[in-house]
């Protein structure tokens, strides 16, 4: 009976060979490497680890150029691969015509939606995208490096990578290389990234897609358009793309925002109607990287290509065409570090010029379309002209700085409208975070990955540095129980206690937070039920703004807490500077409308300037983090501290 031969790493730098049930072989990888060098073996200018779109082309192009080129990939080509199979029409631009001869569709026509309703039909007169089938698409790409000269091993799984000071050492399961170059093209979490320790910065969405073939009528009436649907899953989209006999269909979004698609694709098969007109259907869940900021791809002799590299685009989270332009931009700067004219660093510079600043721009598109997917619906329906951007943006004629730029002129009013949340009388309070409840943590979500992120990271610290073990906590102003989730995180108390007007905003608290220390109550926070020096800390985020009288309700939290204790809370207020305040006039002009946005003034800000407190602003003074002691008064926020007789000197 065969057994394959398994290759691994020991400390110490030890290369270990064998099969499974026997003994194993084990040597210095140094003296591997020798035995190679000296039966020849060390042939290739480059290796290629895996053949997907990225693989395959820098295979291609590098072997094009008179290189010896070994390309490896665990699976046997054609092979099925889960994805949309959309290429977006500029990689006309980069790609030789030839690959209009696996194409199955091209699509002119979009049709956007929320929810499955709303129709949104955008025709254009030139292309928006090719529909293909993986296996057959990436098959072309793989066999046209063949016909290049390119070595092809298929069903040989790289196990292994160590980069040396002239060479690469990639093992597999059947045998071990070397070459002068490594291109990384294994996909998300590949093994030539984690090898050596290259870390591209991503977040992972998952998605199931099904290939459907449905009844002759359904088929028809969206065989001739590619549908994108808002608000079908968790800060993601669901899509129909048609291919040339069936539906590829499915959804996908961050995986932090979802923990399980399937009952977002079955929602979203019955809201697009297809769920009894279904013939037959292949199921396929999987996971990309989406990139969430530049990072280190290339290593000494290594670069990292598509998915391995995380070039999947924030917005419409395509890949293909990033895959394809990073192996051919690999492959040119192979051929120059080949020629001894640059290093592989060159890669990752390349990448940071042409893809980088796109992406960038993509992101901040996404975060506003995502968390806010009726908002994105309704501007596309208002604004023809974003959608007709999109379409020279995936014909790579026009850019997402272009758009970005676009929706802030057009559309940045109504943007900060649909946000502005706070109200300034306690029943509309109430009304108003109970209607968006089931929202909130979108808007938080948001909130936290943009502007917000230095403010609740430094909140977060100061959660670390002020709350001891053991701690009773009132997290006033709770909403969904944001706050409750950073003080578990960064600290230990004995109980938590959150309190908000909102039974909407409680009730998903409820469902988010299980932990026996933690109870939750319908209670106003300007009025506290609480005897004197009931806690040991205060806590309150963004609750303040809702109210009359903040500094009222601050001296409540001081009432409650014990001698000893703390009051952490966060709130927003008027900038200092006059280019805020004429920006902050100017806002509430335009939104009076819709909401009263609510930013407090210098006379209502609660500080204490003193020894005892902490007070940190972030973005000109628009957020504020505030710390204060028992001692501290917000009446008066320089007069001194007072412990008994001492006075504390103001800081």
């Amino acid at each position: 009976m065969a057994h394959s031969i398994q290759f691994f790493t020991r400390p110490g730098r030890v290369i270990c060979l064998g099969s499974a049930g026997r003994n194993y072989f084990c040597a210095d990888i140094q003296l591997l490497r020798w035995q190679i060098c000296r039966d020849g073996n060390m042939k290739y200018d480059a290796i290629v680890a895996g053949l997907g779109p990225a693989g395959a082309t820098a295979a291609y192009e590098i072997s094009k150029k008179g290189f010896n080129v070994l390309a490896l990939d665990k699976q046997k080509h054609p092979r099925y691969k889960p994805c949309g199979g959309g290429l977006t029409a500029k990689i006309e631009k980069i790609l030789e015509p030839d690959f209009k001869s696996v194409v199955e569709r091209i699509i002119y026509k979009v049709n956007f939606t929320y929810k499955g309703t709303g129709d949104i039909r955008a025709v254009s007169r030139h292309p928006i995208v090719y529909m293909v089938m993986r296996d057959v698409f990436d098959n072309f790409l793989v066999e046209k490096a063949r016909a290049a000269g390119a070595e092809i091993h298929e069903q040989e799984k790289v196990t292994h990578v160590e980069e040396e000071k002239d060479s690469v050492i990639v093992m597999t399961e059947k045998n071990m290389y070397s070459s002068k170059l490594l291109i990384g093209a294994d996909g998300v979490n590949g093994i030539v990234a984690r090898s050596l320790g290259l870390k591209p910065k991503k977040r992972t969405a998952v998605l199931i897609e099904g290939e459907v073939k449905v009844k002759e009528k359904v088929f028809n009436r969206v065989s001739e358009e590619i549908q994108f649907d808002f608000g079908s899953v968790p800060y993601g989209y669901g899509w129909i793309f048609p291919k040339a006999d069936h539906l590829s269909l499915g959804v996908g979004g961050l995986k932090e925002m979802i923990k399980n698609p399937k009952p977002y694709y079955s929602g979203f098969l019955s809201d697009q109607y297809i769920l009894d007109d279904i013939e037959s259907e292949r199921k396929f869940g999987y996971t990309i990287p989406i990139f969430d900021g530049e990072s280190k791809i290339a290593g000494f002799r290594t670069m990292l290509v598509g998915d391995a590299a995380a070039l999947v685009d924030p917005f419409l989270a395509e890949g293909i065409y990033y895959a394809v332009r990073s192996g051919q931009i690999a492959a040119e700067v192979a051929s120059a570090v080949l020629h001894g004219n640059t290093t592989t660093a060159s890669y990752h510079k390349r990448i940071a010029q042409e893809i980088y600043p796109e992406f960038q721009y993509a992101r901040k598109i996404g975060m506003v379309f995502y968390t806010f997917p009726k908002l994105g619906y309704e501007l596309l329906k208002r604004y023809p002209e974003f959608y007709e951007l999109i379409f020279d943006i995936v014909r790579g004629e026009a850019s997402y700085e272009q758009l970005l730029g676009k929706m802030k002129s057009k559309a940045g009013i109504e943007i900060l409208a649909y946000l502005g949340l706070l109200k300034t009388r306690p029943r509309d309070v109430r009304e108003t975070y109970d209607s968006i409840a089931d929202q909130y943590d979108s808007y938080a979500f948001f909130w936290k990955n943009t502007m917000g992120k230095g403010v609740w990271k430094y909140f977060e610290e100061m959660l670390k540095e002020n709350i001891k073990d053991g701690a009773t906590i009132l997290d006033a102003g709770t909403g969904t129980g944001e706050a409750i989730k950073a003080i578990l995180k960064n600290s230990n108390p004995s109980k938590v206690v959150g309190i908000d007007i909102s039974k909407g905003m409680l009730k998903i608290a409820r469902e988010k937070i299980k932990d026996k220390r933690v109870s939750f109550e319908v209670q106003d926070i300007s009025t506290l039920p609480y005897p004197d020096n009931s806690f040991d800390v205060v806590t309150s985020t963004w609750a303040l703004e809702t109210l009359k009288e903040p500094k009222k309700t601050v001296t409540e939290f001081l009432r409650v807490i014990n001698e000893d204790g703390y009051v952490i809370y966060v709130f927003h207020s008027l900038p200092n500077n006059i280019m805020g305040r004429l920006y902050s006039y100017f806002m509430k002009q335009q939104l009076k409308k819709k909401y009263e946005l609510r930013l407090l003034t210098p006379k209502e800000r609660p500080f204490h300037k003193c020894g005892r407190s902490s007070i940190a602003s972030f973005a000109g003074g628009l957020v504020t983090v505030v710390v204060l002691r028992k001692c501290c008064s917000v009446t008066d926020e320089t007069a001194p501290c007072l412990i008994g007789e001492e006075e504390i000197p103001n800081s």
